[in-house]
């Protein structure tokens, strides 16, 4: 069977942080597709990946390629952020063409049964991960028979919703066929700007789930958390070596939760790089809590530019509360290491997390500004889906309906008056970080060729936007 995977046209900066800018940024080649794509492939099946935003396609754009296409199945790929989007394509593609199309991605898996139940177009929905239910799934629509028996799909059976429960998960990750990156043309993304260094790009993902698990405010902690899994580094580097080799991808951009988790596995995953002699750049997320000297040593020196931070607060109380598992201080020494092996360190913080006061959050901004980190982002708590703080807040009648952007507030915590104050302390936070003199000049002094000052230039818009104009 011929399935095209699809993910719905949305203007991510625009409707997650109210930005209208002309360039087309913010976009990442959609890896999970790709993966999703391979395993269709190794199935006997033929894959194809419409990536909706960066091909410049609104609605009817897709519809007129999948007439052209001609696909046996359509499935889509959506965000909480993009649902809305997502199910208006999917109004629109059942409109006009009679063929099955289908829900994937954690969206999907939230709210199984309700999204059914809702929209009388959808026609199944995958429930989990989904590489070793799809092949079945196609077998099962190419040979004419039902669902019944094939676990992470939840399905109509006449007038009857019947779900199958989670599918089952891929225990070693080096079972997985590599990625389908024919499917994807890299020159048409573009990451935010002062994000990555080199052009073209991609993302990658070398686990799946959260080492930690803990934090109260996250869904990869909640109810429908993943299990841990990892790839060896033989196979990431396997992997890494033919994006490189031939597809010219310059900087990989690593998604996992904790990439900077296990000294041992980051050490060789380092050697590997050197010893196969691939010339690239990269990036990484890390945990204060995690990360060693020695661990951060090896991979700056392994072509590591960047580590990314879920910092989340600057007062102790606030992290013990979410269960962030890291103390202000092993946070600093963290900053400190990574400054010290020569790359950025970004940090992310979630204001307005239950038990945020005004004055707590200018602290927060302070932390950021006392340990030099390179660059930060401040967003507003939205409550995810089965984190447990989630739970909390639907008991108290605190959970907002839509999801209006990731700088727009919409939770307010007992120690915010109202929206207004959450606004305003978010737009304190980022003058009292980006707009310091001694800032500016630390940046102006890393400009070195035209393509930086560009991107300074739209990395300012974005920020002066978000700073002066919530």
């Amino acid at each position: 069977m011929k399935i095209t995977f699809v993910t719905a046209p949305y203007d991510i900066i625009q409707n997650a942080y109210g930005v209208k800018r002309k360039v087309k940024y913010g976009y990442w080649a959609p890896f999970s597709l790709a993966v999703l794509a391979a395993c269709c492939r190794a199935g006997g099946h033929t894959p194809e990946i419409v990536d909706s935003s960066p091909l410049g396609y609104g609605n009817r754009e897709v519809i007129e390629h999948l007439k052209k296409s001609r696909p046996d199945v359509v499935g889509l790929q959506s965000t909480f952020a993009a649902k809305e989007q997502t199910l208006q394509l999917l109004r629109e593609i059942k409109s006009e063409l009679k063929i099955p199309v289908f829900l994937g991605g954690w969206f999907a898996t939230s709210f199984q049964e309700n999204l059914l139940k809702e929209n009388p177009e959808l026609d199944f929905v995958f429930v989990g991960e989904a590489e070793k239910t799809i092949v079945s799934v196609l077998d099962a629509l190419e040979k004419g028979r039902g669902f019944d028996g094939i676990r992470g799909v939840c399905y109509r059976k006449g007038n009857l919703i019947k779900n199958n429960g989670f599918g089952e998960i891929v225990e070693n990750l080096d079972d997985l066929p590599l990625p389908a990156w024919d499917l994807i043309n890299f020159n048409l993304y573009r990451s935010l700007p002062l994000q990555t260094k080199k052009f073209p790009h991609a993302p990658y993902l070398s686990s799946r789930g959260c080492p930690y698990s803990q934090c109260t405010f996250c869904f990869e902690s909640g109810k429908a958390k993943p299990k841990y899994r990892r790839h060896s580094p033989e196979r990431v580097v396997k992997d890494i070596k033919e994006l490189v080799e031939k597809y010219g991808i310059k900087e990989i951009a690593f998604w996992d939760d904790i990439f900077m988790v296990n000294e041992n596995w980051v050490l060789r995953f380092c050697e590997l790089l050197k010893q196969e002699n691939i010339s690239l750049v990269w990036q990484a997320y890390g945990h204060a809590s995690f990360v060693t000297q020695k661990m951060l040593k090896a991979a700056a020196e392994a072509g590591c530019w960047n580590v990314f931070y879920g910092f989340e607060s600057g007062n102790q109380d606030i992290l013990d509360r979410v269960k962030k598992g890291a103390t202000l201080e092993q946070m600093s020494r963290a900053a400190k290491w990574t400054r010290e092996a020569g790359m950025d360190t970004r940090g992310s913080f979630v204001m307005a997390l239950p038990g945020e006061t005004p004055e707590k959050a200018m602290k927060t901004a302070q932390w950021a500004v006392d340990n030099d980190l390179t660059f930060v982002q401040f967003l507003p708590y939205f409550p995810e889906y089965g984190a447990a703080i989630y739970e909390e807040l639907v008991k108290e009648g605190k959970i907002p309906e839509t999801y209006e952007g990731r700088t727009t507030p919409q939770y307010i915590p007992d120690g915010y008056k109202d929206n207004e104050e959450v606004k305003e302390t978010l737009k304190k936070m980022y003058r009292k970080f980006y707009f310091r003199p001694g800032y500016v000049l630390k940046h102006i002094k890393r400009i070195k060729r035209f393509s930086d000052i560009k991107q300074y230039y739209e990395a300012l818009m974005h920020t002066a936007k978000i700073a002066f104009k919530i």
